[in-house]
């Protein structure tokens, strides 16, 4: 069973949380959340908390939350050489800080909590920096989704900002 920690309360989280909760082979340890009321009805309440210091020990920590809050969400966890990866699809891992071992899990789709989305059929682009890692990854990755990934940081940013394209397109027409 991999232990896996999120880290973030908004929409991408939210559809997170009940793929993980529907995993067989994955354990969601704990949500990290500012908004813990976003989330309180998906988990046990000991299951949330909202201070970095109660991070239990995990496998993978993946951090949910917005581009622009990535970087400063991973210079606060309290913990080293950990596996962190992060959910966007436009940030290199590089936005992560150092101190932990680097990675990411970006599921191709556009989420909205009001929207319910069949996650065997979501793409999952996984990247790390060493491939121990990435066998962690791809089986949390395999644990949600039949299409399972691994690609750069370069072509990543292409398949997100094309991705933005046809959603866009689409809804504009």
């Amino acid at each position: 069973m991999i232990k896996v920690s999120l880290i973030g309360s908004g929409n991408v989280a939210h559809h997170l949380i009940e793929a993980f909760s529907k995993a067989s082979n994955v354990e969601l340890v704990q949500v990290m959340a500012r908004h813990p009321e976003n989330i309180s009805h998906l988990l046990s309440p000991n299951q949330i908390i909202s201070d970095y210091s109660q991070l239990l020990e995990a496998d993978l920590y993946i951090i949910a939350v917005s581009d622009a809050a990535v970087s400063e969400v991973s210079q606060q966890l309290p913990f080293k050489n950990k596996l962190v990866a992060h959910t966007s699809g436009s940030l290199a891992m590089d936005a992560l800080a150092d101190n932990n071992r680097k990675a990411v899990f970006y599921p191709l789709q556009t989420f909205s909590k009001a929207k319910q989305v069949d996650f065997n059929t979501i793409p999952i682009a996984l990247e790390s920096e060493n491939p121990t890692d990435y066998i962690i990854l791809e089986k949390v990755a395999k644990a949600i989704s039949n299409e399972v990934h691994q690609i750069n940081s370069v072509q990543r940013k292409a398949l997100h900002v094309a991705a933005v394209f046809v959603c866009n397109f689409t809804n504009h027409l």
